[in-house]
């Protein structure tokens, strides 16, 4: 089942919770994005819901339920309890829903702080996520390129690049646990082990090889320019293996402990079904360093790559109007656009093809409003009738063909098959015909020296590419590759910095233990020339579905389950499933229907036939789940679809955040910054009047999941209005309208002090504390239901 209908239903659950009458639904910034990923405004509006509203705003009293659906902030929480304090109620009832799991004192805080009756629900969603497309979800998190693979710098910012390390393997932890339970899932866990590099980013302290003290970083690079490139050997003169604590294992045992503890507090977890267990793969960026460098020619990742895509679905472009003249105008690339869906994981020459076919059919079926041909009074009924709709479709169709057709006219200008030629060689290992490539340089050379039509970006992937299938290349020979490009010192700093992901940039004689993943050499029968390269995370799938995959690269979390070994005949296992019909804190019809299936072992993937109705047919398919710290390539994304329906499995993808060639290229250049972790390029968008950071019990320590989520979701506080004066005894006029305006601050002085300031550690004592002044600056506008002021 899609993400984004996983993700409606949840929010569904919590909207008609009160199945009759008039109700007001609250959120907040956060839970607010969230909504409008799978619900449009008029949407909600038509579920008996009178308008949406901001938590923090001065909202009227109105008779009605309300519902709260809330990131879980101990600020938040005190809001709600400020809707119901000294005899105010400012709505009939409160149905609270949290979008993650709630910390037991801010639990006990809010039931506490209550009026009796007033509470009437009170659960956690466990929908914390973001759902980009059906099989992609997204942390919305570019930041944590820094905070994950970043130089942790000297002592002065070591200890702040380690807290903003931590905090952001928590968060990532618990999306993912939000991801699990939103699909109703409890997987086996494996995760990204290498042992050809160190430990990356702030966890290099943790480097040592067997029988030494300690190890130091392999990437921390001294200041200095002259000094830039003696610590980036990526290798040790000793053959020992370097051993470590690494991300991938860090994040997984970080899912492991959440997911431990969700099951303990809801043993019914997950309902019966009747698909084999799941299995997650968390895996980071430098298992695949060569996927966000090249160039791919698959309709969305070349679209993404070549052409101005805002966050991946808004592109601008102009467009013919009916009347012949030009219109400028934003397209939304997403599941709404069913042309979109069609092309979007066909290679370029395939697409172009399907939209020439398709768009043929569309001018053949709608002959009429060309004008061509005898039109009777009937046809012209169903012309108008069908207007609308031919409107649409004639708006994607031009939008689809410009986009192709912008990308093919780059495609030219840039010499990319040339390009493409020379980084295809240079990821897989081998030409066209499956031999290793024995000209690959006299091919790079004049690709950069063109000043013309090779961009300096197009150089520095090329030569970062061909460092990687190098394994490093001497010191003099990279200067001269990037004299040759003419490359800026940040733009050789992009090449430089990918030593941060565990790529050996200067050649040396080490070797320690299995290098990278990659794929064998092969020829394929009616395979690209120019997209011959695999992901690593489609060869991991293709591995786990053969149960090929190795153990000592993939280790689980836990002990592995015996179908799971290598030494079992089976072709891709699941075991039993823990069955139950629900549980606490989910809405009772969030279920997967319980459909047994037979086997589940395929044949070989059939890339190049059509998709049968067995493979579209998702129930019953075992399911792998795929989370990349550092971002994933639109190739990787594509992987989920097309590698799942060859392998009949059902496949979700998702990362910290999605990258492009451009964007990639873009954080690598800060990336061996001293301290970037503690200081990203793309920081948390935190609120410029909230507290700078989360007060710890020492420097460098971790925080709270509940701790972060106060701190990133902090907002300045808006009490409810002040409550009308109780009626007075007659008097004289001007003392009467003093007195009455004394009362009226006064009560909104007592309301406002309701607004606790505390950290999220402090859950004891009284509610009150330093409020602040009622800021009503930049305040959102509350959406009414037909402008009805209610």
């Amino acid at each position: 089942m899609p993400l984004k209908d996983l993700l409606r239903a949840r929010f569904t659950s919590a909207i008609q919770s009160i199945p009759q009458g008039w109700k007001i639904l609250i959120t907040d910034d956060h839970s607010q994005a969230l909504l409008d990923t799978v619900y449009k405004q008029f949407d909600i509006l038509q579920q008996n819901v009178t308008s949406v509203e901001p938590l923090h705003s001065p909202r009227q009293q109105m008779s009605v339920d309300a519902i709260y659906l809330l990131t879980p902030t101990l600020q938040n929480v005190d809001r709600i309890i400020a809707d119901f304090s000294f005899g105010r109620t400012t709505y009939k009832s409160a149905h609270v829903y949290f979008i993650d799991g709630v910390d037991d004192g801010l639990a006990q805080r809010l039931t506490e702080g209550m009026p009796p009756g007033i509470l009437q629900a009170f659960v956690e969603l466990y929908c914390n996520f973001q759902a980009i497309e059906d099989r992609v979800f997204s942390l919305n998190a570019p930041w944590s390129m820094f905070t994950m693979f970043g130089n942790p710098g000297g002592i002065s910012s070591s200890d702040l690049s380690k807290e903003a390390f931590e905090d952001d393997v928590k968060v990532a932890g618990r999306s993912i646990l939000n991801v699990l339970a939103t699909i109703n899932e409890n997987p086996h866990i494996r995760y990204y082990q290498p042992s050809h590099h160190a430990p990356l980013g702030p966890l290099a302290s943790t480097a040592h090889q067997p029988g030494a003290p300690s190890s130091s970083a392999p990437h921390s690079q001294p200041q200095g320019a002259s000094l830039r490139w003696r610590s980036a050997m990526g290798g040790s003169s000793s053959k020992s293996p370097v051993q470590g604590e690494y991300l991938s294992k860090k994040i997984a045992m970080q899912v492991q402990s959440d997911l431990d503890e969700y099951l303990q507090n809801n043993p019914e977890f997950p309902p019966a079904s009747g698909r084999p267990r799941a299995v997650l793969f968390v895996l980071d960026r430098s298992v695949d360093p060569a996927a966000p460098l090249l160039h791919e020619f698959w309709y969305q990742a070349m679209a993404n790559d070549l052409l101005n895509i805002t966050d991946g679905v808004h592109y601008k472009y102009k467009y013919t109007n009916t009347v012949g003249g030009k219109e400028e105008k934003v397209a939304n690339l997403d599941e709404e656009d069913p042309v979109w869906c069609s092309v979007r994981h066909l290679h370029m020459k395939d697409a172009i093809d399907t939209l020439m076919t398709d768009f043929g059919k569309f001018a053949q079926e709608h002959a009429g409003f060309r004008g061509g041909g005898n039109v009777n009074v009937n046809d012209l009924k169903d012309m108008l009738a069908s207007l609308p709709q031919f409107q649409t479709q004639r708006e994607q169709f031009s939008l689809h063909l410009d986009l192709a057709q912008e990308c093919m006219n780059l495609f030219e200008k840039k010499k990319l098959s040339q390009v493409a030629s020379v980084e295809q060689c240079c990821a897989t290992g081998h030409t066209a015909e499956g031999k290793t490539p024995k000209t690959v340089v006299e091919e790079m050379v004049p690709l950069l020296d063109d000043r013309l039509n090779v961009t300096s970006l197009d150089k520095v992937r090329i030569i970062a590419l061909y460092i990687m299938f190098r394994e490093g290349v001497a010191d003099e020979d990279r200067r001269r590759l990037y004299q040759h490009a003419r490359l800026s010192i940040s733009e050789q700093d992009m090449v430089n910095n990918m030593v941060n992901l565990g790529v050996k940039i200067i050649k040396d004689n080490s070797r320690t233990g299995k290098g990278r993943i990659r794929q064998k050499a092969a020829v394929s029968e009616g395979e690209y020339e120019l997209s011959r390269y695999k992901p690593a995370v489609q060869i991991i799938l293709e591995d786990q579905k053969a149960n090929r995959l190795d153990l000592a690269q993939f280790p689980f979390t836990k002990d592995p389950p015996a179908e799971l070994l290598p030494s079992s005949s089976s072709g891709g296992g699941g075991g039993s499933l823990r069955s139950g019909g629900g549980h606490g804190t989910q809405a009772s019809h969030l279920q997967v229907s319980n459909n047994p299936s037979g086997s589940l072992r395929s044949a070989r993937p059939t890339w190049h036939k059509a998709a049968s109705q067995r493979a579209t047919n998702t129930e019953g398919k075992q399911r792998f789940v795929i989370f990349i710290a550092g971002g994933m390539t639109y190739s990787e994304m594509r992987c989920a679809y097309t590698v799942g329906q060859a392998l009949g499995k059902d496949v979700y993808i998702g990362s910290t955040h999605v990258l492009t060639p451009e964007f990639f290229c873009t954080q690598l250049r800060a990336l061996g910054r001293g301290g970037v972790g503690a200081n990203p390029p793309q920081p948390i968008p935190l609120h410029p009047e909230g507290p700078a950071r989360i007060n710890r019990a020492e420097p460098g320590g971790a925080a709270t999941y509940q701790e972060i989520l106060n701190h990133r979701h902090w907002r300045p506080p808006v009490g409810p209005p002040p409550l009308a004066p109780p009626p007075q005894p007659a008097a004289t006029g001007s003392t009467s309208k003093l007195s009455s305006k004394k009362s009226g601050q006064s009560n909104l002085s007592n309301d406002m002090s309701q607004l606790s300031l505390q950290s999220g550690s402090e859950y004891a004592g009284s509610i009150n504390g330093g409020g602040k002044k009622d800021k009503k600056d930049g305040e959102k506008k509350k959406k009414k239901l037909f402008g009805i002021k209610l």
